[in-house]
């Protein structure tokens, strides 16, 4: 759940959402309560995360005492032309960190607030849903790699 605070001509507002579903949520403004169901989704962030807490692991040291550094295979990202001409249809990291799970593939059909992919971020992990409905063109991450903020994740069929 989360609340928020609004001042509108000078009243105050405490509203209180908590989502039901992708497009549905519980909202109570005050003493009245509301279900409300989005009824479009245009103009959405890049990317909507979903942080979880997770178990420190620890690492395995081998036989030296030292720290194995982790491997991380490298995915093709999209020419610089590619990503300009389509960037309405590219998700993007929204912060950096370790690609943990890819949960799409090219071709799928996706749905608004489905998840696509879990990143790890300062030792959460972190479910990327998707920003709206659509069919996915192309993936360019990979479990295991690494990713800087706005690095493209994935790439939406144009008007799709």
């Amino acid at each position: 759940m989360r609340r928020y605070t609004l001042t509108v001509d000078g009243r105050e507002f405490v509203v209180d959402i908590d989502d039901l579903a992708a497009d549905r949520f519980a909202v109570q403004v005050g003493e009245q309560s509301f279900e409300v169901t989005l009824a479009a989704d245009e103009d959405l962030p890049m990317a909507t995360i979903s942080p979880q807490m997770v178990p420190a692991q620890a690492e395995r040291a081998p036989a030296g005492g030292a720290t194995a550094p982790r491997s991380r295979p490298v995915a093709a990202a999209p020419a610089q032309g590619a990503m300009s001409a389509a960037g309405a249809d590219i998700l993007k990291a929204p912060m950096p960190g370790l690609i943990l799970a890819v949960n799409v593939a090219a071709g799928a059909r996706i749905e608004r607030g489905q998840e696509v992919a879990v990143l790890e971020a300062m030792k959460m992990q972190n479910t990327i849903r998707s920003p709206r409905a659509g069919q996915v063109a192309e993936v360019f991450v990979a479990a295991g790699q690494s990713v800087g903020h706005g690095e493209p994740i994935l790439r939406f069929e144009a008007g799709k």
